[in-house]
């Protein structure tokens, strides 16, 4: 028995036999050729890039039938990639220039894109460098005639072994009756993980050396997808025990999916509006198929991860598609929450000692104010379309909501001066999540229209511990009595200044803080659209009542240690079958 420790990206448990899948490229070698010869060697990259462009259609043609609209813009970044001058351009200029064969200068030109995306920081443009991986290796298959039709399971369900797997060999591969995959690189922002999370398929990546450790492709494997581990040739005892696991994780699923529709209520009939938190607009169908009141926490960030200093006009077309997208429900969009350092190469910053504790989101777009106004006027605009809110992160205290007031109202006025179409009238709200603002909240519950908690954060400045940091992580107690001070406050001035209160944080997607949430007296919830069923669970397992014992008895706790004791307790009580794991 081989137990093996990679990246959880999709949970669940599945058994089976392995479907090894031997990907790895035969080495490219240098061929100089003639000057007669450099028409033929671009005609044969060309003719590849045709049948990997008819290739990717066509299994975004599959994806749809299962995946739905949603994902198909995973293939459309491949399919930009056939047309981006830097990759393809760049490889025909190579090889007139250099009088090489077209795979050595396509795999030349992609190592120095590569390179490129290898030395940013930042985890999601880093990403972008599979994407090309993926594309280079497609085309070089094709240039090579060794096409990428697997070769066919015999019907029974199968487990994917592979170095590597794009979006589109696994769609290819789902179509054969594969239950789960492991491969040896991948992350969990990968689109390739994106499309396990969306099938439900268990799924580990970063495994490093799986594929040699697979003797043949009827080895017997277990992937356990909640805990990152896959195990080889596994002993019959764990073989046992995981065949029981996986028939249980399928009933736990069926019980789920049945929450799906249900508009969620307490045992003792309080409803509770259950909102989503998302970053891309393809997030939103699962939101909406998941029945969600709406968006209640829209992340720009990643619009300039993804293109750096967005136009307005550009900002206006990504936003109006969310708003619409979320089909007349409310959609609070957050205002830009990073610190520049993190795109250093693509917006103005200055050096920082500290940068979480620096020039970031709010203080970063009073800073740059351009920039700032860029976003306000684009979500005025996209406003039209649906019941938008604005939401600024990382307020302190009074002067900046007022700052960030100010700026909004010059961007209405710039709106209509410049005669474009937009909604005056957006709400706005502030993102308590520094305690500076928590103790105020008495203060500013006339200034804004609606408070929204991030729990994170909260958190971690109250307590003073990054919860990243493997020595103090154990100190991130959400019921620590201060946490819990704070959250009574944020709650009854929010009632007392007559506005709404939403909580975004990771509190408000993890089961087994919602019943805390609930006791405080919270009926809104933004949370992960992956997390909504479990929530629903929950909340239709308690009543309003208990919940507010709970909170009465961990107000008695003076160890947020003992606060904990209590609510796993609860919890065990009312939904033990709540965690799979």
């Amino acid at each position: 028995m081989i137990v093996l420790k990679g990246i959880g990206v999709s949970e669940g448990i599945a058994v089976g036999k392995a479907f090894f899948i031997d990907r790895k490229l035969t080495k490219i070698k240098k061929i100089k050729i003639n000057e007669s010869n450099i028409a033929f060697e671009i005609k044969k990259f060309k003719e590849a890039i045709k049948k990997t462009e008819e290739y990717i259609k066509h299994v975004k043609e599959l994806s749809l039938q299962d995946l739905g609209e949603e994902h198909s813009f995973i293939f459309d970044v491949y399919l930009l990639l056939l047309k981006d001058d830097m990759l393809i351009g760049e490889t025909e200029r190579f090889i007139k220039n250099e009088k090489v064969n077209a795979e050595y200068a396509l795999w030349k030109v992609s190592r120095k894109l590569i390179n490129i995306f290898e030395k940013t920081e930042d985890p999601y443009i880093k990403e972008k460098k599979n994407d090309v991986k993926h594309i280079v290796d497609k085309i070089i298959r094709f240039m090579t005639n060794d096409g990428f039709v697997f070769k066919e399971t015999s019907g029974e369900a199968r487990i994917a072994i592979a170095h590597d797997l794009s979006p589109s060999e696994l769609v290819s591969l789902l179509k054969q009756n594969i239950v789960a995959f492991a491969i040896d690189l991948g992350s969990k922002i990968s689109h390739t993980s994106i499309i396990a999370r969306a099938m439900g398929i268990p799924a580990v990546v970063g495994l490093e050396k799986i594929t040699d450790n697979i003797i043949s492709s009827d080895d017997t494997i277990i992937v356990d997808g909640f805990n990152g581990v896959v195990i080889l040739d596994p002993d019959k005892e764990v073989l046992e025990d995981y065949i029981v696991k996986e028939k249980k994780y399928r009933d736990y699923v069926k019980e789920l999916e049945k929450l799906k529709d249900v508009e969620v209520k307490t045992v003792d009939g309080e409803f509770v509006n259950i909102f989503s938190n998302v970053e891309i607009n393809e997030e939103i169908s699962i939101s909406n198929e998941y029945k969600a009141k709406g968006i209640g926490l829209y992340r720009t960030e990643f619009i300039y991860l993804e293109k750096g200093d967005v136009s307005e006009d550009e900002q206006f077309e990504i936003l109006k598609d969310a708003v619409l997208r979320n089909e007349n429900k409310p959609i609070t969009i957050r205002t830009f929450d990073l610190g520049g350092e993190k795109l250093s190469n693509l917006l103005p910053h200055p050096d920082e000692q500290n940068p979480a504790m620096g020039l970031r989101a709010i203080r970063y777009s009073l800073r740059f104010k351009d920039i700032f106004k860029t976003q306000i006027k684009a979500i005025h605009r996209a406003a039209v379309f649906g019941d938008v809110r604005i939401m600024f992160p990382m307020i302190s205290g009074v002067e900046e909501i007022r700052q960030a007031k100010n700026v909004v109202e010059e961007c209405i006025e710039e709106l209509k001066n410049e005669k474009k179409e937009f909604k005056e009238n957006v709400p706005l709200g502030v993102m308590v999540e520094l305690p500076s603002l928590a103790l105020i909240t008495h203060l500013i519950n006339k200034e804004v229209d609606f408070f929204s908690v991030g729990t994170n954060d909260l958190i971690q400045y109250t307590l003073g511990i990054d919860r990243n940091n493997e020595y103090v992580a154990y100190l991130y107690r959400p019921t620590h009595p201060a946490v819990l001070t704070l959250l009574r406050k944020i709650y009854k001035d929010a009632q007392k200044g007559g506005i709404e209160v939403t909580v975004c944080g990771e509190m408000a997607g993890d089961p087994k803080y919602i019943p805390v949430l609930l006791g405080l007296g919270y009926r809104n919830l933004s949370m992960s659209p992956s997390a909504i069923l479990k929530a629903k669970m929950i909340i239709s397992r308690v009543k309003i009542s208990e919940c507010e014992k709970l909170i009465n008895s961990l107000k008695r706790c003076k160890f947020a240690r003992k606060a904990e004791e209590k609510l796993e307790k609860f919890i065990d009580e009312h939904a033990s079958d709540l965690f799979f794991h």
